[in-house]
């Protein structure tokens, strides 16, 4: 996919990790303006995502910068690139903390270092922190979160209970399931494990896969296809990398493996990624989006437009509206601080956001929640290949 984002944004990104010695009081530059720092990995697996959570928030801070600021002050965004690495990105977060970001955004692929860091320094995580889940609840959803990260991010509990709870009605046989082993994964077994526990199902067989994150080559999996198809189960959920995903749709359609349904995962139908790589045989893969997005307003309808003459054609979708929203909930609550921007200024803005109208929905934080996407937002769809389309199926 090609990586279209603002010009100035990419001399930030080039000059962001040799500036030093420019923080002021209250975490501002000298110049007086609010600086943010942005970490996503815009190469590798999940490349397509970063590019999203990068030019969705860039949006949302040319506008805000247009219209005079947040009380004022403009917006200094500086991004850079992790790769799909948990050492670079701590690198990087901590390099833009003392260069003086008041918050971090992301990382939609190293959030668990991230929103670690966040507790650790005491600087607000918020936006893409993967993708909410395990991440942001590292001993589960019932236990406190990281009390310094606050995800936007589509969350992976919730996608794996939707996921679940259809699999219930429509896997007669069963459901068998590929996930991989990091937090995103696990977040979204958790999500399944959750729905099972309470309607007293079990899988029919389930495996973890190590993938590469960091250079999107697939991994084979003939051995698990046979696995899946002597456990009986009538669908699976492969919760790997979209690259991975389209694999496995190829693999079972070469194979004469034309009863299995097949289920994806939060990023499956967030960008183009697996659909352009799956082909034809990617019809009839199944997973959720957020309603907002089957169903969207005019308010969003006109914002996708608007990304797409910013970025060239480029298709919007989650990950890019969720970082836009998560731009204005920062400028709400340091505006609500009267222009406070001292971390815990932040923070504690942030607990006590409430019914905030965003791109993706209305959200809030409490002390307790800190994602804001749940399953009851989510609409179950189905990609047609002949319309390419995702087509709600409930």
């Amino acid at each position: 996919m090609k990586r279209i984002i603002p010009v100035a944004t990419a001399i930030a990104a080039a000059t962001a990790l040799t500036l030093a010695g420019c923080a002021g009081g209250g975490g501002t530059s000298s110049d007086e303006k609010i600086m943010i720092g942005g970490i996503a990995g815009t190469t590798g697996a999940y490349g397509a995502v970063g590019i999203a959570v990068i030019n969705g928030t860039q949006m949302a801070v040319d506008e805000i910068n247009e219209a005079g600021g947040i009380d004022g002050r403009q917006i200094e965004f500086v991004w850079d690139d992790d790769a799909a690495d948990a050492t670079k990105s701590s690198q990087l977060f901590q390099q833009f903390v003392s260069d003086g970001a008041v918050a971090i955004l992301g990382s939609p692929d190293t959030g668990p270092t991230t929103a670690a860091l966040g507790d650790q320094m005491q600087i607000p995580v918020l936006g893409a922190v993967d993708d909410g889940g395990l991440t942001v609840y590292p001993n589960g959803p019932d236990e406190p979160p990281f009390a310094w990260t606050f995800s936007t991010s589509l969350n992976t509990f919730a996608w794996g209970g939707k996921l679940a709870e259809w699999s219930i009605d429509n896997c007669p046989n069963g459901l068998a399931m590929l996930h991989d082993p990091t937090t995103y994964g696990l977040g979204g077994l958790a999500g399944f494990e959750m729905v099972f526990e309470e309607t007293g199902h079990d899988f029919a067989y389930v495996e973890s896969i190590t993938e590469n994150w960091g250079s999107g080559a697939t991994v084979n999996l003939d051995a698990e296809i046979q696995k899946i198809v002597d456990s009986g189960a009538s669908c699976v959920e492969v919760w790997l990398t979209p690259g991975d995903e389209a694999a496995f749709m190829q693999e079972i359609a070469s194979l004469g493996i034309d009863d299995l349904i097949v289920l994806g995962n939060d990023v499956t139908n967030a960008d183009a990624t697996f659909t352009d790589l799956a082909g034809p045989e990617g019809n009839g893969m199944i997973s959720a989006l957020l309603t907002s997005d089957v169903y969207p307003n005019d308010r969003l309808l006109e914002w996708q437009q608007q990304y797409r003459d910013l970025f060239d054609g480029l298709e919007p979708g989650p990950f890019a509206e969720l970082s836009y929203d998560a731009v204005y909930i920062l400028k709400q609550v340091i505006e609500d601080a009267d222009g406070k921007t001292d971390p815990e200024s932040i923070r504690a803005g942030l607990n006590e956001l409430t019914d905030f109208e965003g791109l993706t929905g209305s959200l809030s934080f409490t002390e307790q929640i800190h994602t804001t996407i749940n399953k009851e937002q989510l609409t179950m769809v189905q990609w047609n290949y002949e319309t390419k389309k995702w087509e709600p199926i409930e």
